[in-house]
């Protein structure tokens, strides 16, 4: 059970350049099938036009509904990321070797942003930006968490390490 929170926030797709992009796809592909369908009076390509809009339908509701969440209460930290990660996930000092705020390349270190793995750097869980909280376990795995917030977060880090008795 969570004690009273010292962080919290909540990260969408929605309403980022992300999102606005794969709304323009979207438009793109099922308007410009739309009026190939309409303009060679084809009824063949109405299937093309349910399955475009089946495929950035399906697009959009994926960004819709992944929300990235971050709490931190004075004794763990918890996320979850659903679709991908949707039963939360509870960070105790257990668990942790490392835990930092960093600058981090999304492109060049994961392939991008959402729910990625890579080999070298472990897991990322991100929505837009460049700031992280690194966390390494102590059977040496890797996991970012993406955030906006990063001087808030750097606070609740530095309380939480102090409540887990880890320097720096």
């Amino acid at each position: 059970m969570k004690g009273k929170l010292i962080f919290k926030e909540e990260q969408s797709f929605v309403g980022t350049w992300m999102w606005y992009l794969v709304i323009g796809i979207s438009l793109v592909s099922v308007g410009g099938t739309a009026l190939a369908v309409f303009y060679r009076q084809d009824t063949e390509g109405i299937v093309g036009l349910i399955i475009a809009a089946i495929v950035t339908g399906g697009l959009v509701m994926l960004f819709i509904f992944s929300k990235l969440h971050i709490s931190i209460d004075q004794e763990n930290l918890y996320y979850r990321y659903p679709p991908f990660v949707n039963k939360e996930k509870k960070i105790t000092k257990d668990d942790v070797k490392e835990i930092y705020i960093r600058q981090y390349s999304p492109i060049m270190e994961y392939g991008g942003w959402g729910y990625r793995i890579s080999i070298r750097n472990g897991k990322a869980l991100n929505v837009v930006g460049n700031t992280g909280l690194q966390l390494v376990t102590k059977n040496d795995k890797r996991i970012l968490l993406g955030t906006q917030k990063s001087d808030e977060l750097e606070r609740a880090v530095r309380r939480l390490k102090e409540n887990w008795g880890i320097d720096g």
